[in-house]
């Protein structure tokens, strides 16, 4: 295991345990159990609506992506919470809470439906009388498995990031953090990779809390596993939802001859000269429908428009011959697998050989990475990251393989929790392989 993953791992244990501790603090006192206030709102990557329910007694039902429910009075009592999909009787999670007396709580739900989690946030923070109108309570809570400690910045929207102090920083997956107090008012909100200023992860222009409010910030994974959204919750009142407006897009240049591809999304640059065989690097782009422009040796080979969802991640491959060139907008998934002990690995063809080729690791074939045709990406496979030694890619007509990988003596060829796409390429005389670590 990595340190960085064990830290990370470590972290997340951390703030689940956190979880439990935040609900159980509070009120109390006076004779009886008393009375607790509870609502609850799906903050999911893939789960469109949810189940909730106590003991196998049913509290919020068909609650759908986005959506806060209603709070309800619950008896002050230790709870058994278990989720489940709307529309299938299995559940997905059970965890306990314990609700105090007159104390509220919103119950947030996150995560993937492999991965689903539920915390209780508890909404009783005070706030003095002397706190003036020109100022606001924040905290924020990574509520991903995914994208990593993040650096959070508030501010005028002018402001470099290289040469300012996050507002929170390295706030590790799973985290909550305490409150702060910060200017009411329309500012800029931006959220980047810990440690890395132009890792930027959510940009929201307009982001605006009122003076004397009190609220959670949440942050949740994009469909990617890199990019983030955010839900504003007020204590005890409404929710914003603050929706990344960008996607993430990089250029593979798989064209005979060595050709030399640039690329542009509406009047922005994706790449101005990337040599055939070659891998460019994450670009962020507005999200939506964009005029994609892709040349070869200045020769356009392909003008349209594509679709880049919110918060995804896309590869544009160019691939074929010089003069007739062909672009193909493959979707990355750069979630982290879902065991810590293994990798997640896949096989793009840029090669124009008239048969599909296969992925095998330490010589072993899974369907996902098999008969890949030309200009396409496997499914993701995953494997066991200790002990992986070889990676081939084969060809049936072919009786060597076309492009092998060995770890060198002692090591491993993949490290857990990586994520990693093998591109064969064309651009010379030989197929050429590049071995990416997206993750």
């Amino acid at each position: 295991m990595t340190p960085a993953f064990s830290s990370r791992r470590l972290a997340l244990l951390a703030a689940l345990a956190s979880t439990v501790l935040l609900a159980a603090c509070g009120g109390g006192g006076g004779d009886g159990p008393g009375n607790t206030s509870l609502r609850a709102i799906n903050l999911t990557t893939d789960l469109p609506s949810v189940d909730i329910s106590t003991s196998g007694t049913s509290r919020f039902t068909a609650l759908a992506v986005d959506t806060v429910a209603p709070a309800i009075t619950l008896e002050a009592n230790t709870y058994s919470m278990q989720l489940s999909r709307t529309g299938n009787p299995q559940t997905l999670l059970t965890r306990e809470f314990s609700l105090s007396k007159d104390q509220n709580y919103t119950a947030v739900v996150w995560g993937r439906e492999t991965a689903p989690n539920i915390s209780a946030l508890s909404e009783d923070e005070p706030l003095a009388d002397s706190v003036p109108t020109s100022t606001a309570r924040l905290r924020f809570f990574n509520a991903t498995t995914d994208t990593g400690a993040l650096d959070i910045y508030i501010g005028a929207a002018n402001i470099d990031l290289g040469s300012a102090q996050p507002i929170q920083g390295a706030l590790n997956s799973g985290g909550l953090s305490g409150f702060r107090d910060i200017p009411s008012g329309p500012q800029r909100l931006r959220v980047t990779g810990a440690g890395d200023p132009n890792d930027v992860r959510l940009d929201i222009p307009n982001f605006n809390l009122g003076g004397r409010k009190i609220a959670t910030l949440v942050l949740t994974a994009g469909a990617g596993g890199i990019l983030v959204n955010g839900t504003l919750i007020e204590q005890r009142g409404p929710v914003t939802t603050l929706k990344n407006a960008n996607a993430r897009v990089r250029m593979v240049a798989s064209v005979a001859n060595a050709g030399n591809i640039s690329a542009s999304l509406g009047t922005s640059t994706l790449v101005g000269a990337l040599r055939s065989p070659g891998v460019g690097p994450y670009t962020l782009v507005p999200a939506g429908d964009q005029n994609l422009t892709v040349r070869v040796n200045g020769a356009v080979i392909s003008n349209a428009t594509r679709n880049f969802a919110p918060g995804a991640d896309y590869t544009v491959l160019a691939y074929g011959a010089e003069n007739a060139g062909t672009v193909s907008l493959i979707t990355d998934d750069n979630r982290l697998p879902g065991q810590n002990t293994r990798a997640k690995i896949r096989l793009v063809n840029g090669l124009t050989l008239g048969e599909p080729i296969t992925m095998q690791i330490d010589f072993l074939t899974q369907t996902a990475t098999s008969d890949i045709v030309a200009g396409t990406g496997s499914a993701y496979a995953t494997t066991a990251a200790a002990g992986s030694n070889r990676l081939d890619i084969t060809a049936p007509t072919s009786a060597d393989p076309l492009f092998s990988l060995t770890a060198a003596s002692g090591a491993n060829l993949f490290q857990p929790q990586g994520v990693y796409t093998v591109f064969m390429l064309g651009g010379q005389s030989n197929p050429a392989g590049r071995l990416s670590r997206d993750r």
